[in-house]
């Protein structure tokens, strides 16, 4: 089974990380990294139980399930370990201020059989124009 963890991409950060992330977007216009070390969220995906929860690109995650996480690794093993459908607590850090939200992990495996269903089916569609 494909856990959805629980639909974020998450990576581990750091002040000298974020430093030089926010140089290469001064250009984009976009939100500044926060310069500390933790587990941030750099993409939360649509209709995903994190979308569904309140989870923000940028938030920066301490707890899961009430354990501490300090690397991306720690929260993806945390992760795992939940059972589908059961609301998993979620402590973040959202511009200074902290905050829980409640996600509820599903299994992915027919919702990612179905956009390779789609995808072929769009491929096959392109070959034929």
């Amino acid at each position: 089974k494909t856990l959805c963890p629980p639909g974020v991409h998450m990576s581990t950060m750091n002040p000298t990380l974020a430093r030089y992330s926010n140089k290469l977007q001064l250009q984009k216009n976009s939100r500044k990294i926060p310069e500390k070390e933790g587990v941030m969220i750099e993409k939360v995906f649509k209709n995903s139980p994190a979308q569904e929860g309140g989870l923000k690109k940028f938030d920066f995650v301490t707890e899961i399930g009430g354990q501490r996480v300090e690397t991306a690794d720690d929260a993806h093993v945390v992760i795992d370990r939940a059972i589908i459908g059961e609301e998993l607590s979620i402590k973040v850090m959202r511009d200074d201020t902290e905050i829980t939200v409640q996600v509820k992990p599903e299994d992915l495996s027919p919702r990612l059989k179905q956009l390779r269903e789609e995808r072929s089916k769009r491929k096959k569609t392109k070959a034929r124009d």
